[in-house]
């Protein structure tokens, strides 16, 4: 049976000196006072679903209540009553604050993540098949790793709430898939930046080609021609062989969509009629050959002749100057002959 405060307070009373009464009294009150502020703090933490708080706001309120002149107060039951109703709604606060930072949580992870889905998305929508760059399969990939990052990095939740984790890996799906893109599309980049640039490539040199003057020029060009038209072909095949790009009509360099079939016999036709081009210069070069080949021979010829004749002149020449040379000797000789004769007469003479 309860008994009442106020009976409880005069038995003390009775049983008390007065001041010693008046100084428990006194504790009682401070005691009571400042169990309810406790009590006030817990109530305030629980309003803002802060358990820790609560807690230990519970904690100092009880260490108070437990004083023993407490009893004194003549509300110390009614704070007891409400530190056990607030200590009775502890578990709740807690549980509703779980509830409350997973929620944030999960509103975070979203947040997080699906600003990286819309991103992948417009990139997956930007990367066409039959027009697949490098840089877009890179930002597919990039963007896709992004996503695939942020599923990963909220792991701990999927045991948490099973819709999230539904969702979630909903989001890691369209990674993969995306990726799946991404790897179909390097093959169509491998393409387009092999065959078909060496298809566009090699009509360029062609076209290159018809524009050059110098016989030589034109043949070197051609066969640079020949060469990127031959590896269009050939490196075309492997791609018409395979199963993801076989049946893609790609967007070419210029005129309408081809397979890589189509790519391939585009090539064989544009090499044979490159071939037939260069066939061309080749005869014309052979005979431009032949042709300085024979000037060079009749120059050779001409010089030879000229040399011929440059030498039978000098060897006249020199026939004509040894006998007038060897005629004025003689003559010169015969002078000097008669006039060492008629001085040896005119000394004899004079004898």
């Amino acid at each position: 049976m309860r008994v009442p405060g106020g009976l409880i307070l005069a038995l003390v009373l009775s049983a008390c000196g007065p001041k010693t009464m008046d100084a428990r009294l006194r504790d009682a009150e401070r005691l009571a006072d400042r169990a309810s502020g406790h009590l006030d703090k817990a109530e305030k933490a629980a309003i803002q679903l802060e358990p820790k708080d609560m807690e230990s706001a519970l904690d100092d309120a009880k260490r108070d209540l437990a004083e023993k002149d407490i009893e004194l107060y003549p509300e110390a039951q009614m704070h007891l009553d409400r530190y056990k109703e607030l200590a009775g709604r502890l578990p709740a606060v807690k549980a509703e604050r779980e509830k409350r930072d997973l929620e944030r949580r999960l509103n975070t992870a979203r947040d997080k993540i699906v600003p990286r889905v819309q991103a992948l998305l417009e990139a997956q929508e930007a990367l066409v098949p039959t027009a697949p760059t490098a840089a877009l399969v890179e930002s597919v990939e990039s963007k896709a790793k992004a996503v695939r990052d942020a599923v990963d990095g909220e792991l701990d939740l999927f045991v948490k709430d099973a819709d999230f984790a539904a969702w979630a890996k909903s989001q890691r799906n369209k990674v993969d898939k995306a990726l799946e893109s991404a790897a179909r599309s390097k093959k169509g980049v491998a393409f387009l930046e092999g065959p078909a640039t060496a298809w566009k490539e090699g009509l360029a040199l062609r076209v290159d080609a018809r524009g050059k003057k110098d016989l030589s020029d034109k043949e070197s060009t051609l066969r640079d021609a020949r060469t990127k038209l031959s590896a269009c072909d050939r490196n075309a095949r492997p791609f018409d062989e395979d199963k993801v790009t076989g049946a893609i009509a790609f967007v070419m360099p210029a005129g309408k969509p081809q397979t890589p079939a189509q790519l391939s016999s585009t090539c064989q036709k544009d090499l044979k009629d490159t071939e037939a081009e260069w066939k061309k210069v080749l005869a014309a070069l052979d005979a431009e050959k032949a042709k300085k080949k024979a000037q060079e021979a009749r120059e050779k010829a001409q010089a030879a002749k000229e040399q011929k004749a440059r030498e039978l002149k000098e060897a006249k020449e020199k026939k004509a100057r040894l006998l007038k040379e060897a005629k004025e000797k003689k003559a010169r000789e015969l002078k000097e002959a008669q006039e060492a004769k008629a001085a040896r007469a005119k000394a004899a003479k004079k004898k």
